[in-house]
């Protein structure tokens, strides 16, 4: 048996090896772009009395412009119920670009500068976009739903406070009563987000170097109350929340009613104006400074699945279940104008009340009028997920909610923990040949930019019909496409070349996933990953054992660092097959890894927890060497997913330095010695790692088929403005804030060994931490040497 073990745990590591006693040949210290685009420059080097040939910065200005999450994935139609509320932010960065040599410079409100946002198009929600300030809620418990305020989009946030400001000031008299709350006593503005920012536009604040927009909110542990949540990262410009829709003003006509698949254009263009102080535009040659960025937005599809002859629905009719078809036919019957879209959504949603209702002994229909013209739910009201089940995106940690009303708010389990756990129940025969659940891509948003695509029937890409049926269970879903990840991500686009900057884990998953197509034979072309490669088991338990003295050298207890052999051992002990289950997951025989391990998480440690001499509790560190462990679970009732410790890591598969930052910063998000998430993360200095790389799901270069075929075009545009060729749509090159020699290096590196080799000092800047960028030229590649950064790209090129 021993033997045998160790035969499968080669067969299944060994190509990794291959990797990497290859790489070193592939290695071309060439930058992938030339600088066609850029203008020449020549340059006094004042040290060696030369003239040097350099290419100018392309734009005198840049604006990075990205958003917090991979695809904010909600329903533009609240009546019935709220799984996630609409909130889109539009973040950025701005940078004074180095002509001439001369150093770039991260700009902030110091530098008398603002910068003005709008979205191209799309200056509302609610009408006929949008039911949500129009859906009634009894807001402050008194019973009523007639009072001013009484709607969902104050409803859903009440459980966030202030005492006076966004800064996070907690004065040391504070008590309950001096709370602000937000829905409550500070209203959410019509078309605008929580904190108030409107979806027309106006100015972004800046967040500096502690963070900003810092609200408060309770644990469910009765002592730890005035949680701070940092919503947004240090030195970083946003609007915060908005309430974006996928459909543009232009092309919206009709009633909400009128709504179909075809009006979706899920990847919106948020655009970012440089001012001055006053208000004025900043203009370069008579044009005003201004970049483009992407929003993307779509709705989950619950549809599909539970309308019409969806596997829900028709499972529904045949427990005894009526009510949906009842809205469906209420719809039809009553509006000459009601799409069969919109007929089908509505229905959807009382599918899921009713399949509630019959599976959990809840009453969300118990008022239902099917016959209403409004406020079909009665004295309920629309149903709010989070009363009963945390959510840490929406910074519930309490479960129950305090202050629900319309009904009795019960202790559930966590909203993403409760929704794939028995998704991935009723749906474990939904998979693709190789046998990974395509149920993912199914519900997660799956429209395209190109309206012509929306068709689930005639689309070839779309991983499903518009019954929810798969359409992918001979081949593989890594070919279809839609929505916020496959066919759209940099590690979805078979167009990616090297380096990739791979550690071995990394290389496990190039030659035994990237490089396999559904029969797991070997194929030339990358296919890319799929969700469950990263959000899975191994994610969750590399971060649970990380103590890290230093995260950028990884210094300090990781198993990130280590050969497969050693975290197979470590993790899974030495069971291929269970590592197998961990890192790649694929139903066989009806058992599904999933499954278990979302119905089975126990969540990180988040702190330990003693008793001071007075008996007051005493909160200390998660890895202290006294106290009893308090788990996410304990503190959180969104236990430790999203926005916590359950979020993959780009340091489980990337060599460092191509890791996050250390978490800490953004508490209880994130914990000292562990990795943040990337969200929060910076290098070269104050860049945030998003700046250069574009958000998560949506890494440059994103796949670009052409206009027809391609599921996002907005953010391969928006990496085009970088481009130094005009074609090359990669992560940002240094070329876009630097004066650059021949090989696209910074000047400012000539005269050091990084000058002739473009990918050495990409792992140089990579290296740099916040404080990094003030030292020296000569002090910063005394602590970066080359021969260091030379060594990483040849090891780790793929």
């Amino acid at each position: 048996m021993k033997k045998t073990t160790n035969s499968l745990l080669a067969l299944l590591i060994f190509p990794s090896f291959i990797a990497a006693a290859s790489s070193v040949t592939d290695y071309n210290p060439s930058p992938p772009f030339e600088l066609s685009q850029l203008k020449p420059v020549e340059l006094k080097d004042e040290i060696n009395k030369k003239t040097i040939q350099a290419y100018q910065p392309k734009n005198p200005y840049n604006i990075f412009i990205n958003y917090e999450l991979g695809m904010h994935c909600v329903g533009f139609d609240i009546s019935y119920c709220c799984v996630i509320p609409p909130y889109n932010s539009i973040q950025a960065q701005a940078v004074e670009s180095g002509r001439d040599g001369k150093k770039p410079k991260l700009l902030t409100p110091e530098d008398k500068i603002k910068l003005y946002y709008y979205l191209k198009d799309n200056s509302y929600s609610e009408g006929n976009k949008m039911r949500y300030w129009s859906v009634l809620k009894d807001v402050n418990g008194n019973g009523s739903m007639s009072d001013p305020g009484d709607n969902m989009a104050n409803y859903v946030w009440k459980h966030l406070f202030i005492y006076k400001d966004l800064e996070g000031t907690l004065p040391k008299d504070w008590s309950i009563k001096k709370r602000i709350f937000i829905g409550k006593d500070i209203m959410v503005p019509v078309d605008a987000g929580p904190s108030g920012k409107p979806l027309a536009g106006g100015y972004l604040d800046y967040a500096g170097d502690n963070g900003g927009n810092i609200v408060f909110t309770d644990s469910m542990i009765p002592e730890v109350k005035n949680v701070a949540i940092k919503l947004t990262a240090s030195n970083i410009w946003d609007a915060l929340g908005l309430p974006l829709t996928a459909f543009y003003d232009s092309t919206r006509k009709g009633t909400i009613r009128t709504i179909t698949d075809r009006d979706f254009q899920p990847y919106q263009y948020s655009t970012v104006q440089l001012h001055d102080a006053s208000g004025n535009p900043i203009l370069v040659e008579g044009k005003k400074v201004e970049f483009f960025g992407t929003n993307p937005v779509d709705i989950p599809n619950c549809v599909m699945c539970h309308s019409g002859e969806g596997k829900a629905a028709k499972l529904s009719r045949a427990s005894g279940l009526t009510l949906f078809e009842k809205e469906y036919a209420y719809w039809k019957k009553n509006y000459p104008d009601e799409s069969d879209y919109m007929a089908r959504l509505s229905s959807s949603s009382i599918n899921l009340l009713e399949l509630h209702d019959k599976m959990f002994k809840t009453t969300f229909l118990k008022d239902y009028n099917p016959d209403a013209s409004s406020n079909r739910l009665g004295i309920v009201g629309s149903v709010n997920c989070a009363d009963c089940h945390g959510d840490n995106v929406s910074g519930n940690l309490q479960e129950p909610r305090p202050g629900t009303t319309g009904y009795k708010a019960i202790k559930g389990r966590p909203l993403t923990e409760a929704i794939h756990a028995i998704h991935a129940n009723f749906l474990s025969d939904m998979n693709d040949k190789a046998g990974r659940t395509v149920s993912c891509q199914a519900c997660h948003p799956t429209h395209w930019q190109n309206p012509s695509m929306n068709n689930f029937e005639t689309n070839p890409y779309q991983i499903i019909d518009s019954s929810g049926n798969n359409k992918y269970a001979d081949s593989d879903q890594r070919k279809a496409g839609g929505g916020c990840y496959l066919r759209r991500d940099a590690h979805t686009n078979p167009a990616v070349k090297p380096p990739f900057f791979l550690n071995d884990l990394g290389k496990w998953y190039l030659y035994n996933v990237s490089m396999k197509d559904e029969n797991d034979q070997p194929i030339a072309e990358i296919r890319g990953l799929t969700c469950t490669n990263c959000h899975n088991q191994l994610s969750n338990e590399l971060y649970n054992y990380d103590d890290l003295d230093n995260v950028v050298t990884q210094d300090g207890k990781t198993l990130r660092n280590k050969p497969v052999e050693e975290i197979v051992k470590t993790l899974a002990g030495n069971d291929p097959q269970r590592f197998q289950d961990m890192a790649d997951p694929r139903i066989k025989n009806g058992n599904n890894p999933l499954y278990e391990f979302y119905n089975n998480h126990k969540g990180a440690v988040l702190v330990k927890a003693t008793k001071e001499a007075n008996g007051k509790l005493k909160l200390l560190a998660w890895n202290a060497k006294e106290g009893n462990p308090v788990p996410y679970d304990s503190a959180s009732g969104g236990s430790d997913w999203w926005l916590a410790a359950a979020e993959p890591k780009c340091a489980s598969c990337h060599a460092a330095p191509f890791v996050e930052s250390e978490g800490g910063k953004y508490f209880p998000v994130d914990q000292p010695r562990k990795y943040a998430l990337y969200r929060f993360s910076k290098a070269h200095g104050k860049i945030a790692c998003q700046s250069c790389h574009e958000s998560i799901h949506g890494l440059y270069p994103v796949r670009a088929d052409g206009e027809d075929k391609s599921i996002d075009l907005t953010t391969y545009q928006q990496a085009l403005q970088y481009s130094a060729d005009g074609r090359y749509a990669g992560p940002v090159s240094c070329s876009a804030c630097h004066t650059v020699n021949g090989k696209g290096v910074p000047v400012e590196l000539l005269g050091t060994e990084y000058e002739n080799d473009y990918w050495a000092s990409v792992v140089l800047l990579h290296f740099m931490r916040e404080g990094d960028e003030k030292l020296s030229i000569k002090d910063l590649v005394q602590k970066y040497p080359y021969s260091k950064s030379r060594q990483i790209v040849s090891e780790s090129w793929k």
